[in-house]
C-alpha cells in the first residue's frame, strides 16, 4: 500500500533526479566549441568548458589556422558571455571585445579587449564592475567605433547609466557617462 509518506518520498526522489539530469545537460551544453568568425587570421573559436561538479568556468578563445591551434585568451574562472569585433584602430584588423560574467555578485561583467600586434593577439584593455545591462559596439560610418555599456549604478535605488568608451592613441578611454536616454 502506497502511503502519503511514500508519495512524498517518491516526489522528492523524482525532483532530485530531474535536477541532476538537468545539471548534467547544462554542463554537457557548456563543454562545446563554437565558431565566432573566420578571416585571414583563421577561425576564431570559443570553447566553453566546465568540469563536472565545478562552479567556475574555464572558457577560452583560440584561432585555428592551417591545422594549428593558438589560444589567445583564457577566462580563468569567468564565463565568456559574448564576443564582439570591430576595427577600433582603423588598421583593417578587428579587435576582439570579450564580455564575461564574474558570477554571483550582483551580475557584474568584466570586459577585455584584444588587439592583433605583430601576428599575436594581446590584451590592451580590461574593465570590471558594470552590473547587468547591455554591452554593444557602435560602429557609425566615418567615425571610430565606440563601446557602449548600459548598466545600473550602485546608488540606492540603482539608476540606469550609460558609459561610452572610444579608442584614442592606442588606448581605450572613457569618453563620457550619461543617462541612457540622453546618449544618442
Amino acid at each position: 500500500m502506497i502511503t502519503r509518506k511514500h508519495t512524498i518520498l517518491l516526489g522528492i526522489a523524482m525532483m532530485l533526479s530531474s535536477a541532476l539530469l538537468s545539471q548534467t545537460a547544462l554542463i554537457a551544453g557548456l563543454n562545446e566549441k563554437i565558431e565566432i568568425s573566420s578571416d585571414a587570421t583563421g577561425r576564431l573559436m570559443l570553447e566553453k568548458r566546465q568540469e563536472e561538479g565545478m562552479i567556475a568556468r574555464e572558457d577560452r578563445l583560440f584561432i585555428e589556422k592551417d591545422g594549428q591551434t593558438s589560444v589567445i585568451f583564457e577566462s580563468e574562472g569567468r564565463a565568456i558571455e559574448q564576443i564582439l569585433q570591430a576595427d577600433f584602430d582603423g588598421n583593417g584588423s578587428n579587435e576582439i571585445l570579450i564580455i564575461m560574467e564574474l558570477g554571483g555578485s550582483a551580475d557584474y561583467r568584466e570586459l577585455s579587449l584584444l588587439q592583433l600586434k605583430e601576428s599575436k593577439y594581446q590584451q590592451i584593455w580590461t574593465e570590471t564592475g558594470f552590473s547587468a545591462g547591455k554591452i554593444a559596439i557602435n560602429a557609425k560610418a566615418g567615425s571610430s567605433p565606440t563601446i557602449v555599456i548600459d548598466y545600473f549604478t550602485e546608488d540606492t535605488p540603482p539608476k540606469e547609466a550609460r558609459a561610452i568608451y572610444g579608442f584614442d592613441g592606442g588606448k581605450i578611454l572613457l569618453l563620457k557617462t550619461v543617462p541612457p536616454d540622453k546618449a544618442g
